[in-house]
């Protein structure tokens, strides 16, 4: 009998297709079951889903740039490294070099004369408190954000190029201006990614700079003579100021006792090629008598017969 094609089941016709190719015959099912007893029921090979809507692909993140790389690339020094080798920066021989550091606040600029609070307006009406018409300041601070935790930075005549807070890489070189201060004059200005953040938990001077300015002790200040690694310590100056940057300053819990360790400030460390072109207020001014405090790296031991050898890392602190 003739079955016209579309009379066939369509379970059976799909199970027919799903079985070209195969040379074994099908198996019956069920136990005991005789071959062609019954309808066979043919198993039908699994079929794949496929699904028609794939995926959408996963955006990776950019990852964020490399700092010690763009820094490298650039040849880029800290802020105060600049002051350290400024032999071989300055612009009158044509040298050149490239700083990095925080924009800062803007340099204060000195009252000018007469400006006291008694002195008279000079040709206003009598009693007027308008105050003399000043210049915008000329530089603002670039600090180094590698040491001194915010004390240490230079002068650098930014403009516009940058504004307060922005880490920046800046091309030049070291100018002195017509009151003999050195500045750093940029040719270059290029943003850079922020610092990591600083282990150091003290507060950052408001304004950096090498002025020394009032505080109390911190919780858990040690004298200088019972001070470990990383402690807050206070102390006061025994020997004479140092010679040389890096010659480093006699210390000791009080005056008159014997010096128990010798300490480098931030940023004390000697020039290049040993040629001093450090201005004075690009130096600490410690005064015999008086008690200061900081927070100290690693005491670094020289034998039993000398003191050791220690870096503050942060500003010193007058305690009154």
């Amino acid at each position: 009998m003739v079955i016209a094609r579309g009379a066939i089941p369509a379970a059976i016709l799909a199970a027919l297709v799903g079985c070209q190719g195969s040379s074994a015959p099908p198996a019956a099912t069920g136990s005991g079951s005789a071959r062609g007893s019954g309808p066979a029921v043919i198993d039908a090979a699994p079929v794949a889903v496929i699904d028609a809507a794939p995926a959408a692909a996963e955006v990776a993140e950019p990852e964020p740039p490399d700092q010690g790389r763009m820094i490298a690339d650039l040849g880029a020094i800290p802020a105060w490294q600049a002051v350290v080798d400024r032999a071989q920066l300055l612009g009158r021989r044509g040298q050149h070099g490239v700083v990095f550091g925080r924009v800062g606040p803007p340099v204060a600029l000195p009252a000018p004369p007469g400006s006291g609070s008694g002195s008279a307006a000079g040709s206003g009406s009598a009693g007027s408190n308008v105050a003399p018409a000043r210049e915008p300041p000329a530089y603002v601070w670039l600090i180094d954000d590698t040491e001194g935790n915010g004390s240490l930075a230079i002068r650098i005549a930014l403009g516009d190029k940058a504004k307060l807070g922005d880490r920046i890489a800046a091309g030049g070189a070291w100018q002195l201006d017509d009151d003999r201060r050195w500045f750093w004059k940029p040719d270059t200005v290029q943003p850079l990614p922020p610092p990591p953040a600083s282990d150091l938990k003290d507060a950052q001077p408001a304004v950096p700079g090498h002025a020394i300015v009032n505080g109390e002790l911190p919780s858990g200040a040690r004298t200088m003579s019972v001070a470990r690694d990383g402690d807050a310590v206070y102390f006061q100056i025994v020997g004479p100021a140092p010679i040389s940057d890096g010659d480093g300053w006699q210390v000791a819990d009080q005056l008159g006792s014997p010096t128990v360790a010798v300490m480098n400030l931030p940023g004390e460390r000697p020039s290049y090629g040993g040629h001093d072109m450090r201005a004075a207020d690009e130096r600490w001014q410690l005064k015999r008598g008086q008690t200061y405090w900081v927070r100290i790296g690693k005491l670094r031991k020289r034998g039993a017969d000398k003191p050791p050898l220690v870096n503050a890392r942060t500003a010193p602190i007058r305690v009154l």
